[in-house]
């Protein structure tokens, strides 16, 4: 009798039922489908399965998560890693605490290492020997070399203004004021120009195309005009009367910058002195220009 059981519940599962969808007004078949309970079984099952599996994965891996109850807060993991930072925070300030207690209970004991280290025997070397104030031929010759070599140095070197000589010579350099020269360039007297009486009121022009890099009045020199010319060429106006170009202005050759006078404490009449600068080095102006 069992045998006969187990075969008629064999014999349901593999029954074979149809499912038809007909149209409700002609009955016509629209759709059919061969089922048994065993493939029904099957696909519901594959059917929950999925679903279970997909629920899962996105409570575990969405932050839906976090809105089941009882589950946490989003903010959690940040609010844990503050505590955590504090954490470690007090338990420093605890060491630092306990280090200070303990030598707190050494001092009390008198525990504490209060020996000094001994003190450094001071260096007896004799130094009577040496001779701050000698000079050495060797340091003698650097220092030479050393003033030689500064680029703002005053003394007159052939062989270093050589090269200025051959390049300001290819400039054509005119008359700054129609006079005569009355007091020479002479680097030994500290008198790095020189000096051209003229009438008062003369014009004084721009020796070569240029721009005024200076145009102010000083206590010793009165009225003073600096122009900058191509090939860091500098030309100096002093004892000015008046200037008649700002400083900033574009000068051309035999322009008309100032008007010869007699200002500044070192002048003794109307005149004009005149420089020339090339490099940071003062040259004369006799070797440019046919005064």
């Amino acid at each position: 009798m069992a045998e006969g059981i187990k075969t008629k519940k064999n014999k349901d599962l593999k029954s074979k039922f149809r499912f038809v969808v007909l149209n409700d007004t002609t009955f016509e078949e629209k759709f059919a489908l061969s089922l048994t309970r065993t493939n029904v079984w099957i696909f519901l099952s594959v059917v929950a399965f999925t679903l279970i599996f997909l629920t899962a994965a996105a409570i575990i891996y969405t932050p839906l998560k976090y809105f089941i109850p009882g589950f946490g807060d989003y903010n959690y993991r940040s609010q844990i890693l503050q505590l955590q930072f504090k954490t470690d925070s007090l338990q420093n300030t605890l060491n630092a605490r306990e280090v200070w207690l303990e030598n707190v209970i050494n001092v009390a004991n008198g525990t504490v290492d209060s020996t000094r280290p001994p003190k450094v025997a001071p260096n007896t070397n004799d130094k009577s020997q040496i001779k701050l104030t000698e000079i050495t031929p060797e340091d003698e010759q650097l220092r030479k070399e050393v003033e030689e070599a500064d680029n703002y140095s005053l003394s007159y070197n052939s062989n270093q203004n050589s090269g200025a000589v051959d390049e300001v010579k290819q400039m054509h350099l005119i008359d700054p004021v129609e006079g005569y020269v009355t007091d020479e360039y002479d680097i030994k007297k500290d008198h790095l120009g020189i000096d051209i009486a003229a009438k008062e009121e003369a014009p004084v022009k721009s020796v070569l195309d240029g721009k005024i890099v200076s145009a102010a009045y000083t206590f010793d020199n009165g009225y003073v005009m600096m122009v900058q010319h191509p090939n860091n060429l500098i030309s100096v106006y002093k004892h000015n009367a008046r200037l008649l170009k700002k400083e900033g202005s574009v000068v051309k050759v035999g322009e008309v910058i100032a008007i010869v006078g007699n200002t500044g404490e070192l002048s003794t009449g109307p005149h004009l002195h005149f420089e020339l600068w090339h490099d940071g080095r003062s040259l004369n102006p006799r070797d440019y220009i046919a005064f």
